[in-house]
């Protein structure tokens, strides 16, 4: 009787064990078609003169950049990357890895990934690794983003440093 107490409770924390870390993991809904959305976009911006990736931006999208600042509107938006665009060296490089895909409604899905830019403006580094989300709506049979934002990643201290206790 004891075994099948024992046992009865192993498997029991197993299953709550097993729905805890699938609770826990990212969605990755269509990931396939928004890895190759997500491209498609950088691909546009890094082929084009900077204006192609508007392209996917619906006339009223909104994007919080790396500063924190709330750009509005595919105009401000255009006008904001150019002015960016005109202090940069070169060029930027991009890479990034979609992490997770999830469907609001057929029409609208949150994307988020992991990104790493190469950005230098006067020979100082300012890119470096991001965490991108963007919301975005399906009009006719195209995905268009409608906010996007960057966080950019910061290292944490080591918790056992010393510091103000």
């Amino acid at each position: 009787m004891k075994k099948l107490l024992f046992n009865l409770f192993f498997l029991a924390g197993f299953i709550l064990f097993g729905q805890n870390l699938q609770a826990q993991a990212p969605k990755m809904e269509n990931a396939e078609l928004f890895k190759s959305y997500l491209k498609t976009v950088y691909d546009a911006y890094e082929k084009g003169n900077g204006g192609d990736m508007f392209n996917y931006y619906t006339t009223d999208a909104a994007e919080i950049g790396p500063d924190g600042s709330l750009t509005s509107g595919i105009a401000a938006l255009k006008a904001s990357w150019a002015a960016f665009e005109k202090m940069m060296d070169e060029k930027p490089k991009f890479t990034y890895q979609l992490t997770s895909s999830r469907m609001i409604t057929p029409d609208v899905a949150i994307l988020t990934w992991d990104s790493n830019s190469d950005i230098k403006i006067g020979g100082q580094q300012i890119g470096g690794k991001a965490t991108a989300v963007a919301v975005i709506v399906k009009k006719g049979n195209r995905w268009m983003i409608e906010f996007d934002g960057l966080t950019p990643v910061i290292p944490m201290p080591d918790p056992s440093a010393a510091g103000n206790k």
